[in-house]
C-alpha cells in the first residue's frame, strides 16, 4: 500500500457514487419511443415501439460502466483491508478518520480528544515512514 493510493481513497468514494448515479439514470431511462403521425386531416395516431439500437447502446454502457465500478469498489476494499490490518488501535483509528472519513488533522485531534493536531499527524507520518 502506498500514500498515494490512500490518499486517493476519498477520491475514490467520490468516483463511486457518481458512477453508481450514472447507473441509476439508465436504470431509469427507458428504450421505449412513440411517435404522432397524422392520419388524415383531424386524426392523429400515436405509434410506441423499442428503439432496438437505443437498448443495445444503453445496455453496452450500463455493462461499461459497471465494469469499471467493480474495479474502483476492489480498490476500495483493498485500502479498508490495509487500514484493518494496523495493529495498533489508535494508529488504525488516524487512518480511518483520515482517509475513510476524510476528516481534517483539527476533526482527528478532537476526535481523539489530542491536545494538539500535530500529534496525530506525527503519529500517521511516523506509521507511513516505518511500514512503506
Amino acid at each position: 500500500m502506498t500514500k498515494e493510493e490512500l490518499i486517493e481513497y476519498c477520491d475514490l468514494k467520490k468516483e463511486i457514487e457518481d458512477l453508481e448515479k450514472r447507473i441509476d439514470k439508465i436504470h431509469k431511462t427507458t428504450e421505449m419511443v412513440s411517435d404522432t403521425v397524422q392520419n388524415g386531416y383531424k386524426h392523429r395516431a400515436v405509434i410506441f415501439g423499442v428503439d432496438i439500437t437505443r437498448k443495445r447502446t444503453l445496455h453496452e454502457y450500463e455493462n461499461k460502466l459497471q465494469k469499471f465500478y467493480n474495479k474502483l469498489f476492489e480498490k476500495q476494499n483493498r485500502i479498508e483491508d490495509y487500514i484493518e490490518t494496523i495493529p495498533k488501535s489508535d494508529i488504525r483509528q488516524i487512518f480511518r478518520y483520515k482517509y475513510i472519513d476524510n476528516f481534517s488533522w483539527l476533526q482527528i485531534m478532537h476526535q481523539m480528544k489530542y491536545k494538539a493536531e500535530s500529534t496525530a499527524r506525527m503519529k500517521h507520518d511516523r506509521f507511513l515512514e516505518e511500514n512503506l
